[in-house]
């Protein structure tokens, strides 16, 4: 029922125990806009001060989103954006888009203060949705490697995925020989 909740970045961040978080006041020209639609990503340049001058001078534009906005005070959430120096949004999208229609300059938001020095955790149907995808379609020596970098990826980018490997997806829970191999393979090159 709340395996969606682990499906997206809220998760994969406070999904680790180990990130810090901090509730700080941000102007809204230190975050960029993710997602939603293509006027906000590229006509505004995911700004949301752009976003807010372009539809003080369209009143259609501005009534679409007032009907998508939130209008809440509750903290959006954040990370660094790897594009800029920045903050890109994790979630908050129709409270930040509700900010900006207010004529807001700051907002609420978490901030995480250690994510250079931890990984975010997966979800492990992100594992398990590959393993499946081999068993099911990709069993033979294409799909053997493909697994494999699949799987390496994950133990790269996510915390938890090591663990993962070694106490969901062992031999007890995944009787397969060639998954087994892979996962063996994939976790002893982690070592190196």
């Amino acid at each position: 029922m709340f395996s969606g909740v682990g499906l997206n970045s809220i998760g994969d961040y406070f999904g680790n125990p180990d990130m810090k978080w901090e509730e700080k006041e941000l102007s809204l020209d230190s975050i960029e806009f993710t997602g939603l639609d293509k006027f906000i990503l590229e006509d505004c340049k995911r700004s949301p001060l752009i976003f807010k001058e372009k539809i003080s001078k369209d009143k259609l534009l501005k009534i679409k989103y007032e009907n998508l906005a939130s209008f809440g005070d509750e903290p959006i959430i954040v990370k660094k954006s790897p594009s800029s120096e920045k903050y890109r949004l994790i979630d908050g999208v129709h409270r930040l888009i509700g900010a900006a229609i207010r004529g807001k300059t700051m907002i609420w938001a978490w901030v995480p203060l250690n994510e250079d020095e931890v990984l975010p955790f997966c979800e492990p149907h992100t594992i398990y949705d590959l393993i499946r995808g081999f068993q099911r379609r990709a069993n033979d020596k294409n799909g053997e490697e493909a697994l494999y970098f699949g799987l390496k990826l994950l133990t790269r980018c996510y915390g938890n995925a090591s663990d993962l490997l070694k106490k969901r997806f062992n031999k007890n829970y995944v009787n397969d020989s060639k998954v087994q191999k892979i996962i063996q393979k994939v976790l002893k090159n982690n070592l190196k």
